[in-house]
């Protein structure tokens, strides 16, 4: 260690310092007390990767190339802040970080070191374990214990359109002012802030019911008059898998893996968005249109795969499904006249393009496109 580091190993403030590629290179005997890691564990290993640091909404700040050494690098004044840290023993620190950049002179390729001085500013909530979150289909929320939330606060509809606004921004802080936009945009100011007041009390004691007052909630967090889902992304969000999956699905290019990837992603679509929450409901019907003909459009791809596969039966299956969820859709009724000229049955097809023209009709007042009727015209002969 160079003199320059000495004197920090016997401050009585919490300590440690990192050289430019964020390994620890000093960790004193305050940060011990303080977090239980002895020397021999902490030095020399990533400091984001030991502490695994948050900010005050949940997202992680401590990673692989963070603000405060980009900050250093530009010979940028780094101000104090409050951080999230992990205990040795799995608690969660809140502490108050100060940085100060000295150079070494021993070190001439790599001369920066960040020195954290640290002290705590009270505990923190337990470190939020992560929830499964299902919005396709109606609200459910399960507990890392496998539990279910629900009871009579959780039955509210606007607490559980709260959990859904959090929860599809992932972490992100968003002002107070555009919650009530979302949830309650007909209402006088101060009669919207009361019902998001209380609801986001609701929505607190459901996700912890034995959260206590005056304690910090370990999800929905409140700074600078912005509420966020803290965790952010450590939460299961059947959106975010369903889309992804799907996403993978499509650039899989063994058939059988892309096979058994659609049909566990399209598993997780159990009914349409927010099922159980009104329409009018954070504007949720635009969503619930764009997710459904997402779901509709990946049932047609896979059924193309089972055609290309020579599974007729099971193509044939996935598209009748969705002619039931949409009798109106002219590219499924498509691919299924296209099985039925392939297997010589002119009749099923027929049948198939005269339920579609019924549907356009009587829904739509319309009728079936040109390239349907083609195909029509093809089972006519």
């Amino acid at each position: 260690m160079e003199d320059a580091l000495q004197p920090f190993t016997q401050t009585a403030d919490g300590v440690w310092a990192v050289d430019m590629d964020q390994r620890i290179v000093l960790w004193n005997r305050a940060a011990e007390d303080l977090l239980g890691y002895a020397p021999e564990q902490a030095i020399g290993r990533l400091c984001y990767q030991l502490l695994g640091g948050r900010d005050p909404a949940g997202r992680p700040f401590c990673q692989n190339g963070c603000t405060v050494t980009g900050r250093a690098r530009q010979n940028q004044p780094v101000g104090s802040f409050d951080l999230q840290v992990r205990h040795l023993d799995g608690r969660v620190s809140w502490v108050n970080v100060s940085i100060i950049t000295m150079t070494l002179k021993a070190k001439e390729d790599n001369p920066l070191v960040l020195v954290h001085l640290f002290h705590k500013v009270g505990e923190g909530p337990a470190w939020c374990p992560p929830l499964r979150i299902h919005l396709l289909g109606p609200v459910t929320v399960q507990r890392a214990d496998g539990s279910l939330v629900g009871g009579p606060r959780w039955r509210r509809a606007r607490t559980r359109a709260l959990l859904t606004f959090l929860a599809l921004r992932r972490g992100e802080p968003t002002h107070r002012s555009i919650v009530i936009e979302a949830l309650w945009p007909h209402l006088e100011h101060e009669a919207a802030l009361n019902n998001l007041n209380v609801t986001v009390y609701y929505l607190r004691r459901s996700l912890e019911p034995g959260l206590e007052c005056g304690v910090r909630s370990c999800y929905v967090h409140y700074e600078q008059d912005c509420y966020a889902l803290a965790g952010g992304h450590i939460h299961w969000l059947d959106v975010h898998a369903f889309e992804s999956g799907i996403a993978q699905a499509r650039h899989e290019r063994d058939p059988d893996r892309a096979t058994q990837r659609y049909q566990e992603t399209l598993a997780l679509y159990r009914g349409e968005f927010v099922a159980d929450l009104e329409p009018d409901l954070l504007g949720c019907w635009m969503e619930r249109e764009r997710l459904q003909e997402f779901y509709l459009k990946s049932m047609e791809e896979l059924a193309g795969l089972h055609a290309e596969q020579q599974l007729e039966q099971e193509a044939t299956e996935l598209l009748l499904r969705v002619l039931v969820l949409d009798p109106c859709r002219e590219t499924a009724c498509q691919q299924l006249m296209r099985l039925a000229l392939r297997r010589g049955d002119r009749a099923a097809a027929s049948a198939h393009y005269r339920r579609l023209e019924k549907s356009l009709w009587r829904e739509l007042e319309l009728a079936p496109s040109q390239e349907t009727r083609a195909l029509y015209e093809r089972a006519s002969r």
